[in-house]
């Protein structure tokens, strides 16, 4: 399975078992979508992608052990989601695939639908004032996609292309920009346009398949089959981070290594502070713009950030040291070279040399250590029944 563990470990966010399936994290650009719902590992993504200009820091060592107290991590029960795919959702997939090649037809009268591109403006106001990031004109928006908060997209369908519409919403709680976040505001949006995808014929599915797929039939069935994988991988994933919260809820964490706070709070500043460098902005002013905070509630804000992804990851690496994982030189560079492929290098050396290789060590044995828990877990289809797991049949695959 592929992690995020590296990136995430380079800014300190030692977030284990975070799946690279596509994911839908979406950037806090909040110059331009101010409605759009920031993820919180928009982060751990996005330094995966920039080249780390000289060799990485070595992370501080400790013994995990001397911070942490273990409850129970085997036997830990966990249910499977459901990996059925529903006629609607094939659809509903079939219609993205459409739009996203230009295969959409304007309407030009009637009402939006779930599913339709709609070509809106929109302001967003807090007491009666615009707010930053919240306004645009000609966004294309596809409905029933999530890209925005919640009631927004389900607020326009039903309404008539041309109209304009208030919507009454309220950003999460945990929304990026604290000035935002748990406030009501009203969205006055209007609809200037709609595209609708066709319905899917022979030829249009020969056509957006690069004739792979000559019938519509057929293109239905390999995006069936996609979608079960992707939900299978996301079960995994999600089976993994079960598991993992689960240990960390079972255990006790006494004290942090002070040493490790300060090397991850480091690590989240330099990174911030070489975008606002990018963007010519001043460090105080990129933070109050993209995250809607000063300095000092940064810091204040990610400590507890590092505290709790820290102590994930101290659990994991108590876990293994209990187990006795030792990990040797042949296994280090099995699982570099692995992580480097993940991260889309071919140059092994170079990629450990740019993350170092205490961060890699480090993951290798949280990585071994959620094999422990996923060996030892008791694992339940969304019926009850006993599900086979990843492990077992790595298991069975590498005794043949």
């Amino acid at each position: 399975m592929k992690r995020k563990v590296i990136a995430a470990l380079l800014l300190g966010m030692a977030i284990t078992v975070t799946g690279c399936s596509g994911n839908t994290t979406k950037d806090t650009d909040t110059t331009t979508e101010a409605a759009s719902d920031a993820s919180s590992e928009t982060t751990a993504d996005s330094s995966s992608e920039s080249e780390a200009a000289t060799e990485a820091a070595e992370r501080p060592d400790y013994k995990a052990l001397d911070y942490v107290k273990l409850g129970d991590y085997k036997g830990l029960e966990v249910t499977l989601a459901s990996i059925d795919v529903t006629d609607e959702e094939v659809e509903q997939q079939v219609e993205t695939n459409l739009n996203n090649n230009d295969k959409s037809e304007e309407i030009k009268e009637g009402t939006v639908e779930n599913g339709d591109v709609a070509n809106i403006d929109y302001e967003g106001k807090l007491n009666g004032k615009a707010f930053d990031g919240g306004t645009a004109k000609g966004y294309d928006l596809t409905i029933g996609s999530g890209s925005f908060i919640d009631g927004f997209e389900d607020g326009l369908i039903g309404k008539k292309i041309g109209d304009t519409v208030d919507l009454n919403l309220t950003f999460p709680k945990d929304y990026s920009s604290t000035d935002l976040a748990g406030k009501e505001v009203v969205f006055t949006v209007k609809i200037n346009s709609v595209k609708r995808a066709p319905k899917l014929t022979d030829k249009l599915a020969a056509e957006i398949s690069n004739n792979e797929y000559k019938t519509a039939e057929a293109y239905n069935n390999y995006i069936k089959e996609d979608l079960e994988k992707t939900k299978k991988e996301n079960q995994h994933n999600q089976e993994l981070n079960d598991l993992v919260a689960l240990a960390y809820q079972n255990a006790t964490v006494n004290d942090y290594p002070q040493e490790m706070i300060d090397y991850q709070l480091e690590q989240v500043t330099s990174y911030y502070k070489s975008y606002a460098d990018q963007y010519g902005m001043e460090y105080a002013d990129f933070l109050k713009q993209q995250v809607g905070m000063t300095e000092e509630e940064f810091v204040k804000q990610m400590t507890e950030t590092v505290k709790q992804s820290l102590g994930q990851e101290m659990v994991l690496r108590a876990i293994a040291e209990t187990e006795g994982v030792e990990i040797s030189d042949e296994k280090f560079q099995e699982k570099a070279s692995e992580y480097a492929a993940q991260m889309g290098s071919t140059d092994v050396d170079a990629f450990i040399s740019q993350y170092g290789k205490s961060t890699i060590m480090a993951s290798i044995l949280q990585d071994e250590a959620v094999k422990i828990l996923e060996k030892n877990a008791v694992v339940k289809n969304a019926d009850g029944t006993l599900a086979e797991t990843t492990a077992e049949t790595e298991t069975e695959t590498a005794s043949k």
